[in-house]
Order: C-alpha cells, then structure tokens, then sequence
C-alpha cells in the first residue's frame, strides 16, 4: 500500500519534471529559432482560444509523429526536426497526462515554426511571378496593353513592383490563423470537433482563397494606379482580405464544422485520472532528446571545413556565421552557402531584405544557357544588382526539387552562389564568368 501510495505522486510529478526539462532545452537551442514578428504575437494571443483540453480522454496519437521526427532529428541535426520533436513528444505527453488537447492547437504550433515561413516564402517568390504575368493578360484581354517582366506589370508607361508586401502574400499566416480561430469559435459553439483532414480541408481552403484575394489586390492596384506605401494601398489590401478570405470564412465555416465536426463525447478513464501513462515510453523518450540536445549543441558548425578549399583569384575571402563564405573586391560582392537538402535556403531575398533592401525587379535570365535568377536591390539612393543559383560543380539549377533531390541522394555538397555588383554589366560579366565552374578558383 505505501508503494502504491507513493507511485501516484512521482509518477504525477515525472511529467512536471520533464516538462521543465524540454523548456530549458528549448530555449537552450532554440531560442533564436522562432521569427518575433506579427504572425508570433497574434498566433500567442489565440492560443487560449483555440486550445481546448478534454480533461477526460488520454490519446497516443502524436506517438508515431514522435518517433519519426525523434529519428529525423538523430539523422538530420537541423533545428527544425528538433522543433518537431520537442512539439510531438510534448503534446504526447500532455495527452498522456492532462487530455487530449484540440487539434487547432497543433496548427497553431505549425504555423508559427519558422520551417511554415520558409516554405512560405519559397512558394510566394514563384507564385509572385504567376500572379503578375495572369494580372498582365487579364488586364490585356479588356482591352488594355499591359504587360508582365518578372515581377513587375507595365501599364499607361507606369511600373508596378509586385513585391512580397504588395502580394499581399506575408498574409497567408495570419489569414490561416484567423481561419483557426473562427474554426474554433464554431466548433466551441457546436461542441464538435474537426478531424486532421477535416481542419486541412479549410485551412487548403483558405489558402487558395488567398491567391484570390491577391489577385484582385494586384489588379485594383494597377488598374486604379495605387502607389505603394499611401494608405489607400493598405486599405485595398485589408478589404481584399476581408471580401475574399475572412467573410467567406466566416459563411462556410459554421455549415462545415455542423456537417463533418464530431460531437464531442467525453469518457472519463478513471484508471489513468491524474496520472501519467506510459512512464517508461515518456522516460525513453526524454532521454533521446537529451542526447539529440547535446549533440546538436556540440555540432553548432562554427569552421567551414568543406569550404577551405574554394579560392577565388582577385577576391578576399572572409569566412562569416552559418556556413558562409563571403568573396570581395571592388567590382563584387559574392557569397557562397553550402545547403543541405533539408535545411532552408537563405536565398537573396531573405538575406538583403533582412538587411532593410527592397527586391524592386526578380526575374529568370538566361545566361550561357543556365537559368538563374537576377534581381535589383534598393535601399534609399543604394541600388544592388544580384543573381544567384544552386551549384555543387555538376549541376546549376534554381528548381528547388532538383537540386534537394540530387543532394538528398548523396551528389556533391551544393552551395547556393550569390552574385551581387553596383552595376547591372558587371554582374553579368561576372556571373557568366562564375558559371561555368564556381570552385575552380578563377571567375
């Protein structure tokens, strides 16, 4: 009796401990991971809304998702498979402790990882692209010449930058989360529950209503000659989103949760009330991650050793953080990265504009017979001219598909090339110089 009268109180302090625990490694290693913008503080502000706790259940659902991305992150270092880890091994022991927890919550949690904004970012560039060139011949078939180079749409002589701002397309998180919260207003409302498919469904959903939404933005925009940066920009983009995304959300979300939600029927399980199950899984697990954390600690790439041996005549190299080797002289800027095929890219736009500059024109430009990507870069009475690709010496490519799946499958390490110069010839001088062979020493 005195042992099973002990067992309770350890075994409902174990969870207490580990949850410490995977707080501390958290902030330990990832602390710099997660983005401090809008999308964090309004994705934080709804979490108690969105959160709902059946305090009677216990679940394994999140077990397999645990073990995979527990492997993963023992095979592939990266911090976001140790995010994912962290996230499903919590959750997992939150059900297996407190209750199953409600599903818009895990969305919740994708949504605010910085891998959701990376592929994000990676779709938006492409899906620029298409917007402005579809804008360009819908605006030509009513009679009106209007033509599409890259991001930019030409009309009555004027140019119009369709950046990742004027997309609107740095809204797609927030739309999604306001989707999540106006699922779970209905679903509290109706006391049903949406499946994982069912929540996919809506949240796909949303995000298509999206591309709508930019579209009309882009085409009001150009249409009626909004400049950017005037108010009248803004509100065009705040009805586009409301007209297009949140009042159709709001009309179909309440017949979809009553159609495909299940009533909740709570079933307590008095067995496991207050306690942890599966103490020993939960203990195998936590140590795991102490091993994945203190190797992932000692594995912060600090030295370039597979970039030692890449000169480039006439250039100064300096070796910065993350892996990147930084060329210079006074004609150019180059940066080489190497990239793992599962690790995000950290591609011009993300690097420059981090740094206050403005991508004004990106387009594909073919250069020796090798798409690349080229872009201008304006920060003030600075102006920038980059092009940049993926290249492992055998292969050069901008598809993001071909060169993972070729890395992915053991090919030489890839680095993603960065070519930036102050004038427009150099950097094409330069770049068809480069192209052939990046590390053969001379460009």
């Amino acid at each position: 009796m005195e042992i099973a009268g002990l067992r309770k109180p350890l075994t409902a302090l174990l969870p207490v401990m580990m949850c410490l625990c995977y707080a501390l490694i958290s902030f330990r290693l990832l602390s710099g991971y997660l983005i401090r913008d809008l999308t964090l503080y309004i994705g934080i502000a709804i979490i108690p809304y969105v959160c709902r706790i059946e305090s009677k259940s216990r679940s394994l659902r999140f077990l397999i998702p645990a073990l995979l991305f527990t492997l993963l992150a023992i095979f592939i270092p990266a911090k976001s498979t140790l995010f994912f880890t962290l996230v499903f091994t919590m959750l997992l022991l939150f059900e297996n402790f407190m209750g199953k927890i409600s599903l818009n919550f895990f969305f919740v949690l994708v949504l605010l990882s910085p891998l959701f904004k990376f592929f994000s970012d990676t779709l938006s560039f492409p899906l620029r692209l298409w917007l402005s060139d579809t804008v360009a011949k819908t605006i030509t078939l009513t009679g009106i010449h209007a033509r599409a180079a890259g991001n930019i749409i030409t009309i009555d002589g004027y140019d119009f930058y369709i950046d990742q701002a004027c997309a609107g397309l740095n809204m797609l998180s927030i739309s999604l989360l306001i989707c999540l919260f106006i699922l779970s207003f209905h679903q509290k409302k109706n006391e049903r529950s949406l499946s994982f498919y069912s929540l996919a469904t809506v949240l796909i959903l949303t995000f298509l209503l999206n591309i709508v939404s930019n579209f009309f933005r882009i085409m009001m925009i150009v249409i009626f000659k909004i400049m950017p940066a005037t108010a009248m920009h803004d509100l065009v983009g705040m009805c586009t989103l409301i007209v297009y995304v949140i009042l159709p959300l709001m009309a179909l979300s309440g017949p979809f949760v009553q159609r495909f939600g299940k009533i909740n029927l709570e079933k307590e399980d008095q067995a496991t009330a207050h306690l942890l199950r599966y103490p020993v899984l939960h203990l195998m697990f936590f140590g795991v991650i102490i091993f994945i954390s203190i190797r992932s600690a000692e594995n912060v790439q600090g030295a370039h050793s597979n970039g030692k041996h890449i000169t480039l005549k006439g250039y100064q190299k300096t070796f910065l953080q993350n892996n990147v080797l930084k060329f210079e002289n006074k004609e150019a800027l180059i940066y080489m990265k190497s990239t793992s095929f599962y690790a995000p890219e950290h591609n011009p736009m993300i690097c420059w504009t981090g740094s206050g500059y403005e991508f004004q024109l990106i387009k594909k430009e073919m250069i020796n017979g090798t798409e690349i990507y080229t872009g201008t870069l304006v920060k003030g009475k600075d102006k920038i001219y980059a092009s940049w690709w993926f290249d492992n010496g055998n292969m050069k490519t901008i598809n993001q598909l071909q060169w993972r799946w070729n890395a992915a499958r053991g090919d030489q390490e890839f680095y993603l090339i960065n070519v930036n110069a102050t004038k427009s010839e150099d950097l094409k001088r330069i770049t068809a110089a480069l192209l052939p062979s990046p590390f053969a020493g001379n460009p």
